[in-house]
């Protein structure tokens, strides 16, 4: 008995000794035809920052989402998947801001897409046809799995043991465009039966549509052993946002959780022969592009989405144009006074309007008179450099007629040094809209 007892203090440590010693290989492989379904759920909450008439002012924000899809990996690069189609059964977002509730919902013609991860971010498209900016957003600003498996050290480590996630791993995860600083670091936590916790904290700093932004993470994941799979994640994010050219600062804490359900049988909507048909190298303008219906239906447009809505009222639209996240136009859509059909506004009348605006003054016209616009439809152009308010600028002014006589003013805004950049970017855009609607 007395040797018995006099043996337990060397005893218990061997045995014990293992369990702090565990080991396990926590990789993911992702490979082409992997699939699985996805249910992710989002909780947002914080402000808005908005400077007017030189005072800051902070708009509550609150929203939720819901998104459920199932997924087929078609390419990968950098052990993440690259290439994705997406076939979504739900796709919501219910948001607040300022007290005014909106409600999106991705329409069934456009549940089809593709997800396409490229070193300056996520390009995301509808193999049904174009999406709305607001479509785009539902379903590109969602938390992007195809950074799972870069969630992971895929080595073999012991319970305490950590790693740095890739940068590539962190700007998917994040959704940014360019990292500048990535301390994300993951963590093996626990190990039980089939089941291992890892989790991933830290902090990243990068650029999203022109902004830069601070964000910090506290994230839990478990690994299913026998699949190398992550099961469940709860990703909690917070993000401190400069203001950019197409979005305010911000501050929004943003709690994710995703699950990942293994699928029996291959999902129909992601067959061979769909897959078949997804753009491998540049996609077609009829798929990049976006579109954009006037509420009351007066025109409609498709536009490169290289621009991006920034403001809308009853009778205006305003466009910012971002070239590599740098702002460089600024378009203003105006509903004009509609004439009767085969008419336009005359030139000079045009020409009054546009000397009265609040602000301008025109030093010098750099081009006047019409362009071609396309069979029934009257495009004139008015291109001046000037100042507003103080502000050397360039400034284009377009009035479109359509054969009905419906009518749109467009005002183009740029700096001189970025007129050549420019292009004709602007004219594309003009000559994009429609009135066929009417």
């Amino acid at each position: 008995m007395l040797r018995v007892c006099l043996s337990l203090p060397l005893v218990l440590p061997l045995l014990a000794a293992p369990v702090f010693a565990q080991a396990v290989d926590l990789t993911e492989k992702a490979a082409p035809d992997d699939q699985a379904r996805f249910v992710i759920g989002l909780e947002l909450k914080g402000h808005l920052v908005v400077t007017q008439d030189g005072r800051k002012d902070a708009i509550r924000l609150e929203a939720t989402a819901r998104h459920v899809f199932s997924d087929r990996t078609v390419a990968v690069a950098d052990g993440l998947p690259s290439l994705s189609v997406r076939a979504y059964e739900e796709a919501s977002l219910a948001a607040t801001v300022g007290g005014e509730r909106t409600v999106q919902r991705l329409p069934a013609d456009r549940r089809l897409v593709v997800a396409r991860r490229h070193p300056d971010g996520l390009f995301c498209f509808a193999l049904g046809g174009r999406l709305s900016r607001d479509e785009l957003d539902l379903v590109g600003e969602h938390f992007n799995p195809q950074c799972l498996p870069g969630l992971l050290p895929g080595r073999v480590v012991n319970v305490g043991d950590t790693w740095t996630l890739s940068d590539a791993a962190a700007q998917a995860a994040a959704r940014l465009d360019t990292v500048i600083k990535n301390r994300l670091t993951g963590r093996l936590t626990d190990l039980k039966d089939d089941t291992a916790t890892f989790s991933v904290e830290g902090t990243a700093e990068g650029v999203e549509d022109g902004a830069h932004v601070v964000l910090s993470v506290a994230a839990v994941g478990s690994l299913d052993r026998a699949a190398g799979r992550i099961r469940t994640l709860t990703w909690k994010q917070k993000d401190e946002r400069d203001p950019g050219p197409v979005t305010p600062a911000s501050v929004v804490e943003v709690v994710v959780s995703l699950r990942r359900e293994p699928l029996a049988a291959k999902v129909q909507a992601l067959a061979d022969e769909v897959v078949a048909t997804v753009p491998r190298g540049e996609v077609p303008p009829e798929l990049a592009d976006l579109r954009y219906t006037d509420p009351k239906g007066r025109y409609s447009l498709t536009y490169p989405r290289d621009w991006h809505v920034t403001g809308q009222t009853d009778s205006h639209l305003v466009m910012r144009l971002l070239d590599k996240g740098d702002y460089l136009a600024q378009a203003t859509i105006s509903v004009w006074r509609k004439v009767p059909p085969g008419g336009h506004t005359p030139a000079e009348d045009f020409k009054r309007a546009i000397a009265n605006a609040p602000g301008w003054t025109a030093t010098k016209v750099l081009a006047d008179g019409e362009v071609p616009a396309g069979p029934g439809r009257r495009l004139y152009r008015l291109t001046a450099e000037g100042k507003i308010d103080e502000l050397p600028v360039v400034q284009t002014f377009y009035l479109l007629s359509g054969p009905q006589g419906d009518q749109v003013a467009v005002t183009v805004t740029v700096r001189p040094d970025k007129l050549k950049l420019l292009g004709r970017r602007d004219l594309d855009l003009v000559r994009a809209i429609d009135f066929a609607g009417r």
